[in-house]
Order: structure tokens, then C-alpha cells, then sequence
């Protein structure tokens, strides 16, 4: 990257993390390309070379923080990885941007309602990708025999809940503040919450898959302690 693009950037990221505080405390409309200058340290005329309108800066949080992440793991979704690996990879994707941006986050969080209605639109269709790709992945695992049977969906709200909440504690300027270590707990936590632990991945797909949860049952019933006697 050359170092005017690098410059961009920087400004540019600078640009989004003023703008959604700002957002945040005086709301879309409270807030003008004025108050924006100022807050970077720039003209207004300055700031027409990053951004035309309030608009373009919408447009930057949605695709920065949910359309990114939708195609990441769109592409985790199909990759040749364990299913393990495609969730843990996952996680990391999601937590990571949150970590990095968690402004950002609460204030498209906060504020979807009150966006302009073509954005909400992208915000949403945004999260329902990112949603179904995590689905798809934690259902591949289970017809896979890695993960064990739950409903896929639940599981991805359970685990996109956690994800999301590091946008409410996580500070990127506090004192140790390490968003590696926090993606990888959470990630380590998401596959052990439906990882099977007593057996290894199952080949043959959901035949082989069915057959295993049988051997399961079978071995539950044959361990039941007897019923007592009805008196």
C-alpha cells in the first residue's frame, strides 16, 4: 500500500470511530459534517475528500462491520477445514472486528431503528448472512458427527450473543487489552459448547451420523438403573 493510501486510512478509520461516538451522544441528525471536522481536527472542505455526506459514513460502519464479516464467513462456510476449524475461525472473525471497533458496534446496535431505511436494510440482511453462515457451519458439524445434535440456529444465536456482547466491556485502549486472547477463548468456548468430546468425527455422513446416536441410546438403555416396583 502506497502512503497515501495508508494515510487514507488511517484517517478514514479515525473518521468512523469520531463519527459513531458522536452519533452515539447527539444522535444521527444531531450531529453535522461540521462537528465531524472538527472532532478529527479538519476543515469541512477537508473532510468533502474522505466523505460527501452523513450517508457515506453509514454506509462505511455497515459494510465495515456486517457485510465484511457476512463474506468471511461465507467463505469459512466452503472451505475444505474441519468443521471445528471453519467455527473457531469464526468466532475469531467476528470477535476480532468487534474488538477492534466496539463504538462501532453499539452505535449500529443502538441505533438500527433510527437509520435511513436503505441501511437498515443492509444492516439487517447483513446479520441474517452472518447468521446462516454460522448455522450452516455449526449443521455441517453435526451431520458430520464433530458436533453433537442441537439446533443449529439456537446454537449460532447463543454463540453470536457472547460475540456481540464484547462490544459492552471490551476497551481497545485499556491496560492489557489483548482482542487475540479474547477471540481466542471465545472461539475455544463456542466449539466446546458443541463439540463432541467422547468420540471422534464420524465418516459416512448423516447415515453414519444416525447410526451413532443410536449406539448411544442403546448404551444409555442397557445402563439405566431398574425401575422400582409400582407398590
Amino acid at each position: 500500500m502506497t502512503g497515501g493510501g495508508s494515510r487514507r486510512q488511517l484517517v478514514e478509520n479515525e473518521l468512523l470511530d469520531r463519527a459513531a461516538a458522536l452519533f452515539a451522544e447527539r444522535g444521527f441528525e444531531g450531529t453535522t459534517l461540521k462537528d465531524i471536522a472538527e472532532a478529527i481536527g479538519i476543515t469541512r472542505p477537508s473532510l468533502y475528500h474522505y466523505i460527501k455526506s452523513k450517508d457515506d459514513l453509514l454506509g462505511m460502519l455497515v459494510s465495515g462491520l456486517t457485510e465484511t464479516a457476512a463474506a468471511e464467513l461465507a467463505e469459512l462456510e466452503v472451505s475444505d477445514l474441519s468443521w471445528s476449524e471453519r467455527l473457531s475461525r469464526s468466532v475469531r472473525s467476528v470477535t476480532l472486528r468487534i474488538c477492534a471497533h466496539p463504538a462501532r458496534f453499539r452505535l449500529l446496535d443502538r441505533s438500527e431503528h433510527i437509520l435511513p431505511e436503505s441501511f437498515q436494510r443492509r444492516h439487517q440482511a447483513g446479520k441474517r448472512a452472518i447468521l446462516a453462515h454460522l448455522s450452516a457451519i455449526i449443521d455441517g458439524g453435526i451431520t458430520s458427527g464433530e458436533f453433537w445434535p442441537a439446533d443449529g440456529r439456537v446454537a449460532a444465536f447463543s454463540i453470536l450473543g457472547s460475540c456481540n456482547w464484547v462490544a459492552w466491556w471490551f476497551r481497545p485502549d485499556a491496560p492489557g487489552a489483548a482482542p487475540e486472547a479474547v477471540a481466542d477463548q471465545l472461539a475455544l468456548m463456542a466449539l466446546r459448547s458443541v463439540a463432541r468430546t467422547d468420540r471422534t468425527p464420524v465418516p459416512g455422513g448423516p447415515r453414519a451420523a444416525l447410526a451413532a446416536i443410536r449406539a448411544d441410546l442403546e448404551y444409555v438403555e442397557r445402563h439405566l438403573p431398574a425401575e422400582d416396583p409400582i407398590s
